[in-house]
């Protein structure tokens, strides 16, 4: 299991000042009280959880490989989960939000691509972030894998944040081919400011924070989110 409210270990490079924090209220979220948000604060909290997070900490994941000729994958973006809890850190302190995990599995059932019998390893986050509301998503991996917990607990806590609008535009890409190694790793990956537009469907993807999601690296390169 990850430590609470960790941080990124490359969150040194990315501006503090990308995001304006916003300081939570020191009671419980249905506790209303003088620094319980108001609703211009909630709007702005909400609009900055969905900034698109700086391409530097963005990784890529292979999802799918071709068969025959030169080896080739399909790529799709994903952040790391102490990118998720440094967005959260720097709106609303480590103080200004909580998450709590239940762990179980599932019974074992027959797996499709080899026909074993394995059970799931599946991890519900309940997200609290205070003054603003809870949500829970679960995360499941199968349970031979030897870091099957920490995976799904990665995954439970990323789709509750998304809950939010937390790192939601990424689930709209739908990935793009590039070259692989030997050992099916990616030659080069894509860059965001170029490939957007091809890689994701932004015409039906939302608005987040008065900007398009795929205008997102344009708004970094140009600082207005620092």
């Amino acid at each position: 299991m990850s430590p609470a409210n960790g941080h990124a270990k490359d969150s040194t490079d990315i501006p503090s000042t990308a995001v304006r924090q916003i300081a939570p209220p020191a009671s419980d979220t249905g506790t209303p009280t003088a620094l319980t948000p108001n609703a211009a604060k909630i709007k702005e909290l909400i609009a900055n959880l969905k900034v698109p997070f700086h391409p530097s900490v963005i990784e890529w994941r292979v999802t799918n490989t071709s068969k025959g000729g030169p080896p080739r994958g399909q790529v799709i973006p994903y952040a790391d989960q102490r990118a998720y809890t440094d967005r959260l850190n720097t709106l609303v302190t480590p103080a200004g939000w909580t998450r709590r995990y239940t762990i179980h599995t599932s019974a074992t059932f027959e797996r499709s691509k080899d026909q074993k019998l394995v059970a799931k390893v599946l991890v519900t986050c309940e997200l609290t972030i205070f003054g603003l509301g809870s949500h829970s998503a679960t995360g499941e991996e199968w349970a031979d894998n030897d870091n099957a917990a920490t995976a799904a607990e990665a995954q439970s806590f990323k789709r509750a944040c998304s809950c939010f609008g937390l790192g939601r535009y990424l689930y709209y890409f739908t990935g793009t081919w590039v070259d692989l190694d030997d050992r099916k790793r990616p030659k080069t990956v894509p860059k965001l400011e170029g490939n957007a537009g091809r890689m994701a469907p932004w015409s039906s993807a939302p608005r987040d924070g008065g900007f398009e999601v795929g205008r997102a690296n344009d708004c970094w390169n140009q600082r207005k989110w620092r």
